[in-house]
């Protein structure tokens, strides 16, 4: 089986949140932006951080870790550990321009800000982003992330 280790940014501003609308073989469904970490990544954030530029144009700050989940893509076997970040700051307009000639073109059909009231009719992944994660921001409770050290080089360096 194939592992992924992805993250994923909850943006919220006035009672909306910052979503990716993407359309697979199973139809369309509402996602939080992010992905997977790639060769270069230091860290889950500066993977974020990436992902998040390519898949919205926006640059962002991520904050505390507010939760992880897992799950099994089936059509592909491969198991999926991700990490729910607050983004605490951004500068820039969402849109999709950077995604041109990228493997997630395709697959990526827009970025919305979508009322935080209106996700219950929508196809949301996590289904209980609004039911837990959103109020995990509100209240800020968050979980403890230990850090992101490189064994054998300098490992007192904490890349988060």
């Amino acid at each position: 089986m194939k592992h992924r280790i992805r993250a994923a940014g909850i943006l919220i501003q006035n009672q909306s949140v910052l979503m990716v609308r993407v359309k697979d073989f199973s139809g369309e469904y509402w996602i939080p932006p992010g992905g997977g970490m790639e060769k270069g990544d230091r860290s889950s954030k500066d993977g974020l951080k990436r992902e998040f530029l390519e898949e919205t144009g926006l640059e962002v700050e991520v904050g505390e870790l507010i939760c992880v989940r897992e799950f099994l893509e089936t059509h592909t076997e491969r198991y999926h550990a991700e990490f729910f970040y607050q983004i605490t700051a951004f500068s820039g307009e969402p849109h999709t321009d950077n995604l041109v000639g990228l493997n997630d073109e395709q697959y990526i059909q827009s970025v919305e800000w979508i009322a935080i009231n209106e996700l219950d009719g929508k196809r949301v992944y996590p289904a209980d982003l609004k039911s837990k994660v959103i109020g995990m921001v509100e209240q800020k409770n968050f979980s403890t992330h230990l850090g992101s050290y490189v064994q054998g080089e300098d490992e007192k360096t904490n890349y988060l």
